[in-house]
């Protein structure tokens, strides 16, 4: 049966093969544009890893006002949501930390485990963003066992001068609205920028109504300055994010998609965040310091330092100062309450309060050894300390070291043929009051290019490797963002796993089209397991480890018409995703579908059309829900105009078109019956002075 469903699914994907070959005809992607992700300072179609790259400046303002959301149109990457500003990146059915988010030249490391928060980093201030769908461990360490999302932060001005920008955006289901304003200039040697942005939104609504304690602001700065010369080049870059998270009642005892759970908090008062309402506190700040040295004879050495510090707390009456159940243990229930009492519990303070400060060492050195051979060395040192300083402990106080050391190299074969070969080795030490855990690894890539008349063919073999996370090896208490009392395993292995990636593109004279296959095998994969028994009202789930596999493939097409007015972009991708024992991975979209039209009026306005089909999702772990299918339709438009002699941009969006109630499986809202956000009309400006 699972074989047949399998064929039938590369039956669907050569059909759609079949059904637009015939049309296709203008290359729409710019394969000319530079991969930032990997070394070597190649172009899109020229790189032997297939890399997708979104250039957030040709995106609809409203649409980028999240980065989850603007990636999520490509293929193999859905996002897992917990409302309409929260989300996290999944690529080809692995997330968290299985995909490594990269910013401002250094791993993201802001307790990226946690479900409930985004990825804690503003889409304002950001050029493009690359993904790279598959393990890129040989260059980033542990956590790219999944793939990477590189993002980029905006460019220093080229030209002497001051410019200013700011970009309002109104959006209506949840009464948001954002307020972003930039400044940059350059003056001789040096350039510099500012940006300020501001969200606030209120809660959202679904064609049922509006939901309880699901708002969300955020505050986010970002500097940067930069000194350059002929052989030298600095850049000194600040980030600050302050968030706050509304968290909406979700009960784990819900087995059905109904509304009872919500109607019976329906009187609960959350409109002014008070005391009592669930949320959660968020900062994440972020200093990074890259000089480029060029070293003579095209040898190019980047160093890289970092700093980041993470704060998380949680707000709001926790099960031991308001419930009595039956599920708990009674004495257990006395201790915490005695313990609280001892230490003073004041009103309005955090029941959970983590930091957790990282500092990291990143050096590189490219070293072309001909025009036949480049290679690349280098070396990432991290160096982590979690503490507690809230009434609740999840993670004991712990530190973490990493060391990494690699080399890559890439060999031009023919003319039309290039080969990739990467090696690394890995070392983590992680330790805590509990136990203290090592973990090492060696490992390696490699990839063949191969270029046609009009069609090019990438084949990755990679091996990948993630050493267990604090919270997976050391958690004991409620993870109150999941509701879920959470149970770590100090005896975890770290994961590994082998993927094989193989691509085959198509240009025509105005299209191209791409067909991708993968297979990842993991051992040792690491799951939350839901148990029999309860903490209090909490059902306790375990971590555990299994061998798994995924599989599947995505189609996708870019089509310039016989109409200058009309290009579209066509997507179909299927992820298979099960254990050694046969039983489904959490998180794993369904067979989707994308198809956007792009319309232009002239040169000043453009309208887009984006259909959206997800098929039913039967196929489940332990603790989730069947999700049927459903389609969806969202329309946006640009007006390019003048005013005052600078450039004005009018732009707007309708999501959901038609309201309707349908529940995506990736939501975790959707365990307590809570439906996708409705109909949202958003309206926005930006205005360069």
């Amino acid at each position: 049966m699972k074989s047949k469903h399998t064929l039938s699914m590369l039956f669907i994907m050569l059909l759609f093969i079949q059904s637009t070959y015939s049309q296709v005809g203008k290359d729409l992607v710019e394969l000319d544009e530079i991969v930032l992700s990997i070394p070597f300072g190649q172009t899109l179609g020229k790189s032997v890893i297939k890399v997708d790259k979104i250039n957030l400046n040709d995106v609809n303002p409203i649409i980028k006002q999240y980065i989850s959301k603007s990636i999520s149109r490509l293929p193999g990457v859905s996002i897992i949501t917990t409302g309409p500003g929260i989300a996290k990146p999944s690529v080809r059915g692995l997330s968290f930390n299985r995909v490594l988010v990269y910013d401002q030249g250094v791993r993201l490391e802001n307790q990226q485990w946690g479900e409930e928060h985004g990825i804690g980093i503003s889409s304002s201030g950001v050029e493009s963003v690359e993904v790279v769908k598959g393990p890129l461990y040989v260059l980033y360490g542990s956590d790219a066992m999944g793939g990477v999302v590189y993002v980029q932060p905006e460019s220093y001005n080229s030209s002497e001068g001051i410019s200013i920008d700011y970009t309002g955006v109104y959006n209506s289901n949840y009464n948001g609205l954002t307020n972003n304003l930039g400044l940059s200039g350059k003056s001789d040697n040096f350039s510099y920028m500012l940006r300020a942005d501001v969200i606030d939104n209120g809660e959202f609504s679904t064609p049922d109504g509006e939901i309880e304690n699901t708002w969300f602001t955020q505050n986010n700065l970002k500097a940067g300055i930069a000194y350059e010369t002929d052989n030298f080049k600095s850049d000194l870059r600040f980030s600050l994010t302050n968030s706050e998270i509304g968290i909406p009642h979700m009960d784990e005892e819900h087995d059905d998609h109904g509304d009872d759970d919500h109607d019976e908090h329906e009187d609960e008062d959350h409109d002014d965040h008070d005391e009592e309402a669930h949320y959660q506190e968020l900062s994440h700040s972020t200093l990074t310091w890259k000089n480029t040295f060029d070293m003579g004879n095209n040898h190019i050495l980047d160093v890289v330092l970092g700093q980041q510090l993470n704060t998380r707390k949680e707000f709001g009456v926790h099960e031991d100062e308001e419930h009595d159940d039956d599920h708990g243990d009674e004495d257990h229930e006395e201790e915490e309450h005695d313990d609280h009492d001892e230490e003073g519990h004041e009103e309005g303070e955090a029941e959970l309060n983590m930091e957790l400060e990282t500092k990291s060492a990143d050096i590189r050195l490219t070293m072309p050894q001909s025009e036949n051979l480049n290679l690349v060395i280098g070396t990432n040192l991290l160096s982590q300390e979690n503490k507690n300083f809230g009434h609740e402990e999840l993670i004991p106080d712990s530190e973490m070291s990493d060391f990494g050391l690699f080399a890559l190299s890439q060999i031009k074969i023919n003319e039309s043929s290039q080969a990739l070969i990467g090696l690394r080795y890995d070392s983590r030490s992680i330790s805590s009051e509990k136990a203290s855990n090592d973990f090492s690894s060696f490992n390696g890539s490699f990839g063949l290019k191969k270029e046609f008349s009009n069609s090019t063919l990438r084949l990755n073999l990679s091996s990948g490797f993630r050493a267990p996370n604090l919270i997976e090896l050391f958690a004991e208490g409620v993870h109150h963002g999941s509701f879920q009392y959470k149970r770590g395993n100090i005896n975890l292995s770290a994961e590994t796993s082998i993927q094989t990636d193989f691509s085959f593109q198509i240009n025509n004279d105005d299209s191209l089209i791409s067909f991708d296959l993968f297979y990842n095998s993991i051992n040792d994969y690491i799951y939350l397991s839901p148990g029999s028994e309860f903490e209090g009202e909490y059902r306790v789930y375990n971590y555990l480890q299994q061998n798994a596999k995924l599989y599947g493939g995505e189609i996708h097409l870019n089509k310039q018409t016989r109409f200058d007015w009309l290009k579209y972009y066509s997507s179909l991708e299927y992820i298979f995703g099960e254990s050694s024992d046969g039983v489904a991975l959490p998180f794993i979209s369904p067979l989707t579908f994308n198809q956007v039209f792009n319309i232009d009026f002239g040169s000043n306005y453009s309208l887009e059309i984006d259909f959206i089909a997800k098929a039913k999702q039967s196929r489940v772990s332990l603790f989730e829900e069947e999700t049927d299918g459903y389609s969806v339709l969202n329309l946006s438009g640009n007006w390019m105009t003048s005013l005052l002699g600078n450039d004005l941009n009018i732009f707007w969006s309708i999501d959901n078109v038609f309201d309707k109630e349908y529940y995506d499986h990736l939501s975790r809202l959707k365990t307590v019956g809570i439906l996708e956000m409705g109909r949202n009309i958003s309206v926005g400006l930006k205005y360069n002075f």
